[in-house]
């Protein structure tokens, strides 16, 4: 599968291309990109950022690379890809959203622990929370998340 991580010069990134090792994994970001080749992943450029064709430009980027999984952590994308999801499906672009709350952002938990799940599966965690898991699978979870083990509070993994 190939997954393209947006914010991919960002330390969150970084970290993230650990849950998806063993698939061709391309990170992603505006402005000027690092030139480093890596076992892990490549680097490819999203141009400068224009606020008005966000997910025009992410479309574009994976059709262009081949993209089949979509994992984006820009609070301003994760809120313009939330509007062109159907868009994305019609491509057969799969898309790792966290859903949208009124206190998106807001709960200042730990960054210690996290974890991905795609349509509901939880695909990496660095801590095997079942309950959280479950909840997940109930819920039909996408998206990367840090978690609180003692409250079970979300947030999205975002920049």
């Amino acid at each position: 599968m190939k997954i393209l991580i947006t914010g991919g010069k960002s330390s969150i990134a970084l970290k993230l291309s650990r849950a998806v090792e063993g698939n061709e994994l391309l990170m992603a970001d505006y402005g000027e990109m690092p030139l480093i080749k890596s076992k892990l992943y490549s680097f490819v450029g999203l141009g400068d950022l224009n606020g008005e064709v966000i997910a025009h430009n992410l479309l574009t980027t994976c059709l262009d690379q081949n993209i089949s999984l979509l994992l984006p952590l820009y609070k301003f994308e994760i809120i313009a890809l939330a509007k062109a999801k159907v868009l994305f499906e019609e491509f057969a672009v799969r898309l790792l959203l966290p859903t949208i709350t009124d206190d998106f952002l807001t709960n200042g938990i730990s960054r210690q622990n996290w974890m991905v799940f795609d349509r509901g599966e939880t695909i990496f965690y660095t801590l095997a929370d079942q309950e959280l898991m479950a909840k997940g699978k109930m819920l039909y979870w996408s998206g990367a998340y840090y978690f609180d083990p003692e409250t079970k509070v979300l947030e999205p993994m975002v920049i």
